[in-house]
């Protein structure tokens, strides 16, 4: 009877003993587990609302961006990562915080922004989580400068300023280029109606330092005695944008 009340007694301790440990266990947890939990639920709610850069050409420190990745991160209030993405290879990454509301991430130089210059094609924005799980994800919307031409008239000049009826004024403009390859069409202008046209191409920009495009060389000549203005003007074929008119000076036609 004694030996049974022993081992009574020592089995009743190792429950208690056991009960304790699971106890103990279970109050010690690490509560990051909890947290993770929590932090990942709140941030389910987390969408981009905005994802848009408009890429300029840039003669001195290469071509400039402008834009923004925006969006609601409704309770999430945690570091979360946005990442470029170009053909489902990441370009770039940059860490932000939320606030329990919205968040914004720009397009610069400066902490914090995306350096990335985009090229043209199709890119991704996504935002992912402290886990590293995607949150969301949207189409990045570029409006990059060499998707569309965009043309000027550079370095006219005529010759000679003062002629007679039935002499030749020569007329002379190069084209330069800050946007896509193109069909053109250069006309020469008198008093605002085009006297004469010139069909051509222009490769892709930017031209900084030179026009790329071709040089046009106009003769005309004048019927009738008086002052004309003369103007060069380039224009898109098939297109009502992405051309330039610039005024060249006045003619003196005499008698």
């Amino acid at each position: 009877m004694g030996r049974r009340a022993f081992l009574t007694t020592v089995t009743g301790s190792a429950l208690l003993l056991s009960a304790g440990c699971l106890s103990n266990s279970s109050q010690s947890r690490d509560p990051s587990d909890s947290s993770s939990s929590t932090t990942t639920h709140s941030c389910d709610a987390v969408e981009i609302t905005r994802a848009s850069v408009s890429v300029e050409p840039g003669c001195d420190g290469g071509p400039r961006r402008t834009g923004s990745v925006e969006g609601q991160a409704g309770d999430c209030n945690a570091k979360l990562i946005l990442e470029i993405v170009d053909e489902d290879e990441t370009i770039e990454e940059v860490t932000f915080e939320t606030n329990n509301g919205r968040w914004s991430v720009g397009f610069g130089e400066g902490p914090g922004q995306v350096w990335t210059v985009p090229s043209q094609g199709d890119k991704r924005v996504r935002i992912r989580g402290p886990d590293r799980e995607i949150l969301a994800s949207e189409q990045l919307t570029i409006s990059h400068y060499l998707d569309s031409p965009d043309l000027a008239v550079w370095r006219s000049e005529f010759e000679p300023e003062t002629v007679s009826v039935a002499e030749d004024v020569t007329v002379v403009f190069s084209i330069a280029t800050f946007g896509a390859e193109t069909s053109s069409t250069a006309a020469l202008l008198v008093d605002g109606e085009a006297v004469e046209t010139l069909d051509g191409t222009v490769d892709s920009g930017p031209d900084c330092q030179h026009a790329s495009g071709p040089e046009y060389e106009f003769s005309y000549t004048f019927e009738e005695p008086g002052e004309y203005e003369l103007a060069g003007r380039i224009t898109v074929d098939g297109s009502s944008k992405g051309g330039h008119t610039r005024s060249i000076g006045t003619v003196t036609v005499t008698q």
